[in-house]
């Protein structure tokens, strides 16, 4: 079994970037018509509709990688999160742990954690017990004996 090829920090960044392009591409109008119009009717609406913005962009990450174990910014980059435990899927729990604590890393603390740690995990990776991981590209001999074309499999 070959060692794991943990993500650094750029293609990480990459994918969060990608990432927070998506959400506001797709997802600005929510925050534009909703909430604007909320903010229009009273404060208490407005307020709510901020909240309930905040639950979707934090749902979005916590859901993704819980079901596909990426975003679309991670599967763009080619990277993945697993669980270290069980080296595979990660549970809704490890998922949304390592989500509430995108926040806390986005303060140069999970940047200098991921630069530092030989894992290369974040505080919220080491707090949900995942690692994030790049998929690598390996030759699949078709029937016959000629390379089929390349697939990406993950290496764990």
């Amino acid at each position: 079994m070959s060692e794991p090829n943990y993500a650094g920090f750029w293609r990480r960044a990459l994918a969060s970037l990608l990432d927070n392009i998506v959400w506001i591409l797709f997802y600005l109008w929510i925050y534009v018509w909703i909430v604007g119009g909320a903010f229009l009717a009273s404060d208490t609406a407005g307020v709510v509709a901020v909240l309930a913005f905040f639950s979707l962009w934090f749902n979005y990450f916590a859901f993704c990688e819980w079901r596909w174990g990426q975003t679309i910014g991670k599967n763009a980059t080619g990277i993945e999160v697993r669980s270290v435990d069980r080296a595979d899927r990660l549970t809704y729990g490890q998922a949304s742990i390592r989500n509430l604590l995108r926040l806390v890393d986005l303060f140069v603390i999970g940047e200098l954690m991921i630069v530092a740690d030989a894992r290369k995990q974040r505080l919220g990776d080491l707090a949900a017990k995942t690692v994030v991981l790049r998929r690598t590209s390996v030759t699949r001999v078709a029937p016959g004996g000629a390379p089929s074309d390349q697939v990406e499999e993950q290496t764990v």
